[in-house]
Protein backbone atom coordinates (compact mmCIF):
# COMPACT_ATOMS: atom_id res chain seq x y z
CA UNK A 1 0.00 0.00 0.00
CA UNK A 2 1.56 3.69 -1.07
CA UNK A 3 2.59 5.31 1.87
CA UNK A 4 -0.03 8.53 2.04
CA UNK A 5 1.81 12.00 1.35
CA UNK A 6 1.00 15.38 2.85
CA UNK A 7 1.46 18.25 0.55
CA UNK A 8 2.27 21.42 2.70
CA UNK A 9 3.83 24.69 2.32
CA UNK A 10 6.92 25.54 4.20
CA UNK A 11 6.25 28.63 6.44
CA UNK A 12 9.86 28.52 6.54
CA UNK A 13 12.61 29.26 3.88
CA UNK A 14 13.50 25.88 1.91
CA UNK A 15 16.20 24.16 4.10
CA UNK A 16 20.17 24.56 2.53
CA UNK A 17 21.61 21.58 4.29
CA UNK A 18 22.49 19.31 2.01
CA UNK A 19 26.02 20.83 0.93
CA UNK A 20 24.35 20.97 -2.70
CA UNK A 21 21.82 22.94 -4.92
CA UNK A 22 20.41 19.40 -5.78
CA UNK A 23 21.26 17.67 -2.41
CA UNK A 24 18.29 20.80 -0.96
CA UNK A 25 16.17 20.14 -4.04
CA UNK A 26 15.88 16.09 -2.93
CA UNK A 27 14.90 17.82 0.99
CA UNK A 28 11.92 19.74 -0.16
CA UNK A 29 10.35 16.06 0.49
CA UNK A 30 10.61 15.16 4.19
CA UNK A 31 9.89 12.12 5.98
CA UNK A 32 10.82 10.50 3.16
CA UNK A 33 11.04 6.97 4.97
CA UNK A 34 8.39 6.73 7.09
CA UNK A 35 5.72 3.75 6.72
CA UNK A 36 3.11 6.30 7.72
CA UNK A 37 3.53 9.09 5.65
CA UNK A 38 5.59 11.19 3.79
CA UNK A 39 5.59 15.12 3.93
CA UNK A 40 5.73 17.06 0.51
CA UNK A 41 6.86 20.87 0.54
CA UNK A 42 7.08 21.39 -2.97
CA UNK A 43 3.43 21.50 -3.36
CA UNK A 44 2.90 23.51 -6.22
CA UNK A 45 4.48 25.53 -9.23
CA UNK A 46 4.46 28.74 -6.62
CA UNK A 47 6.65 26.54 -4.36
CA UNK A 48 8.95 26.14 -7.26
CA UNK A 49 9.69 29.24 -8.54
CA UNK A 50 10.45 30.07 -4.43
CA UNK A 51 12.92 27.21 -4.15
CA UNK A 52 14.53 28.52 -7.06
CA UNK A 53 14.64 32.05 -6.06
CA UNK A 54 15.81 31.26 -2.56
CA UNK A 55 18.71 28.73 -3.79
CA UNK A 56 19.76 31.54 -6.34
CA UNK A 57 19.49 29.51 -9.50
CA UNK A 58 17.10 32.69 -10.67
CA UNK A 59 16.78 36.32 -9.40
CA UNK A 60 13.85 38.63 -8.14
CA UNK A 61 13.22 40.31 -11.80
CA UNK A 62 12.89 36.47 -12.90
CA UNK A 63 10.38 35.32 -10.30
CA UNK A 64 8.39 37.90 -10.87
CA UNK A 65 8.02 36.99 -14.58
CA UNK A 66 7.54 33.50 -14.20
CA UNK A 67 5.05 34.15 -10.97
CA UNK A 68 3.19 36.19 -13.67
CA UNK A 69 3.14 33.74 -16.40
CA UNK A 70 1.99 30.93 -14.16
CA UNK A 71 -1.12 32.58 -13.17
CA UNK A 72 -1.95 33.32 -17.02
CA UNK A 73 -1.32 29.88 -18.09
CA UNK A 74 -2.00 27.45 -14.49
CA UNK A 75 -2.31 24.33 -16.81
CA UNK A 76 1.21 24.49 -18.08
CA UNK A 77 2.66 25.76 -14.60
CA UNK A 78 1.18 22.56 -13.10
CA UNK A 79 2.83 20.38 -15.84
CA UNK A 80 6.16 22.33 -15.21
CA UNK A 81 5.82 21.65 -11.56
CA UNK A 82 5.49 17.58 -12.11
CA UNK A 83 8.63 17.57 -14.47
CA UNK A 84 10.47 19.35 -11.58
CA UNK A 85 9.34 16.77 -8.67
CA UNK A 86 10.39 13.89 -11.39
CA UNK A 87 13.29 14.91 -11.76
CA UNK A 88 13.44 15.30 -8.13
CA UNK A 89 12.60 12.20 -7.29
CA UNK A 90 14.85 9.93 -10.51
CA UNK A 91 17.97 12.60 -8.87
CA UNK A 92 17.32 10.77 -5.50
CA UNK A 93 16.75 7.71 -7.64
CA UNK A 94 20.51 8.15 -9.04
CA UNK A 95 22.36 9.07 -6.33
CA UNK A 96 21.11 6.96 -2.96
CA UNK A 97 18.71 3.93 -4.48
CA UNK A 98 21.27 3.04 -7.34
CA UNK A 99 18.73 4.27 -9.99
CA UNK A 100 19.47 5.24 -13.85
CA UNK A 101 20.71 8.46 -14.36
CA UNK A 102 19.48 8.92 -17.75
CA UNK A 103 16.47 10.88 -17.17
CA UNK A 104 18.48 13.49 -15.08
CA UNK A 105 21.10 13.43 -18.22
CA UNK A 106 18.31 13.90 -20.39
CA UNK A 107 16.94 16.60 -18.27
CA UNK A 108 20.12 18.34 -18.46
CA UNK A 109 20.13 17.93 -22.41
CA UNK A 110 16.88 19.75 -22.85
CA UNK A 111 17.59 22.35 -20.56
CA UNK A 112 21.54 22.77 -22.66
CA UNK A 113 19.58 22.88 -25.28
CA UNK A 114 17.12 25.89 -25.49
CA UNK A 115 19.90 28.05 -23.73
CA UNK A 116 23.01 29.74 -24.86
CA UNK A 117 26.45 30.31 -23.45
CA UNK A 118 27.32 33.87 -22.61
CA UNK A 119 30.56 35.56 -21.22
CA UNK A 120 30.62 36.38 -17.53
CA UNK A 121 33.20 38.72 -16.13
CA UNK A 122 36.41 36.01 -17.39
CA UNK A 123 34.09 32.97 -17.89
CA UNK A 124 30.46 31.65 -19.22
CA UNK A 125 27.38 31.10 -17.72
CA UNK A 126 24.13 29.65 -19.41
CA UNK A 127 21.62 32.08 -20.52
CA UNK A 128 17.86 30.90 -20.90
CA UNK A 129 15.14 31.97 -22.02
CA UNK A 130 12.21 33.71 -19.31
CA UNK A 131 9.73 30.85 -19.30
CA UNK A 132 7.42 28.38 -17.25
CA UNK A 133 10.80 26.29 -17.77
CA UNK A 134 13.08 28.21 -16.66
CA UNK A 135 13.32 27.07 -12.67
CA UNK A 136 13.66 23.16 -13.85
CA UNK A 137 16.27 24.17 -16.57
CA UNK A 138 18.54 25.54 -13.75
CA UNK A 139 17.77 22.82 -11.21
CA UNK A 140 18.96 19.93 -14.16
CA UNK A 141 22.28 21.82 -14.36
CA UNK A 142 22.74 21.43 -10.60
CA UNK A 143 21.99 18.24 -10.75
CA UNK A 144 24.33 17.46 -13.06
CA UNK A 145 26.70 19.67 -11.24
CA UNK A 146 26.33 17.34 -8.24
CA UNK A 147 26.71 13.89 -10.58
CA UNK A 148 30.26 15.38 -11.62
CA UNK A 149 31.48 16.04 -8.35
CA UNK A 150 34.67 14.29 -7.53
CA UNK A 151 33.49 13.77 -3.74
CA UNK A 152 30.40 11.64 -3.96
CA UNK A 153 31.95 9.47 -1.83
CA UNK A 154 30.72 11.66 0.78
CA UNK A 155 27.32 11.35 -0.07
CA UNK A 156 25.22 11.00 3.44
CA UNK A 157 21.36 10.18 4.72
CA UNK A 158 20.21 11.27 7.56
CA UNK A 159 20.66 8.23 10.44
CA UNK A 160 17.37 9.18 11.82
CA UNK A 161 14.76 6.31 10.72
CA UNK A 162 12.06 8.24 9.08
CA UNK A 163 13.93 11.67 7.95
CA UNK A 164 15.67 10.56 4.39
CA UNK A 165 17.24 14.26 4.41
CA UNK A 166 20.61 13.99 2.64
CA UNK A 167 23.38 15.66 2.38
CA UNK A 168 27.25 15.82 1.92
CA UNK A 169 29.33 14.80 4.83
CA UNK A 170 32.40 17.49 4.73
CA UNK A 171 32.78 16.39 8.71
CA UNK A 172 36.38 16.09 9.35
CA UNK A 173 35.57 12.32 10.17
CA UNK A 174 33.20 11.95 7.60
CA UNK A 175 30.82 10.85 10.53
CA UNK A 176 28.11 13.66 10.28
CA UNK A 177 24.87 11.52 11.03
CA UNK A 178 22.27 14.04 11.38
CA UNK A 179 20.42 16.57 8.85
CA UNK A 180 20.04 19.20 11.45
CA UNK A 181 22.19 17.92 14.76
CA UNK A 182 19.51 20.35 17.07
CA UNK A 183 16.33 18.52 15.45
CA UNK A 184 16.99 14.88 14.70
CA UNK A 185 20.32 14.81 16.26
CA UNK A 186 18.37 15.89 19.80
CA UNK A 187 15.18 13.76 18.41
CA UNK A 188 17.46 10.80 18.53
CA UNK A 189 19.60 11.39 21.30
CA UNK A 190 16.45 11.99 23.52
CA UNK A 191 14.67 8.92 22.54
CA UNK A 192 18.41 6.61 22.69
CA UNK A 193 18.53 8.21 26.49
CA UNK A 194 14.49 7.21 27.11
CA UNK A 195 15.55 3.94 25.99
CA UNK A 196 18.21 3.41 28.11
CA UNK A 197 16.05 4.51 31.28
CA UNK A 198 13.73 2.25 30.45
CA UNK A 199 16.21 -0.72 30.18
CA UNK A 200 17.78 0.41 33.68
CA UNK A 201 14.72 -0.02 34.90
CA UNK A 202 13.48 -3.63 33.35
Amino acid sequence: MAVPVISRPRDTPFAQIGGAVALDLMNTMSERLSDDRVVEYLVDYGEVVRFAQQLGLIDDEQERAVRGLASRHPAEAIAEWSRVVELREALYAACYEGGPIDPVVQAHAEAVASGTLTRAGDGWEWDFPVDLALPRRRIALAAVELLLRDDLDRLAQCADADCGWVFLDTSPRHNRRWCVASDCGNRNRVREHYARVKRGEA
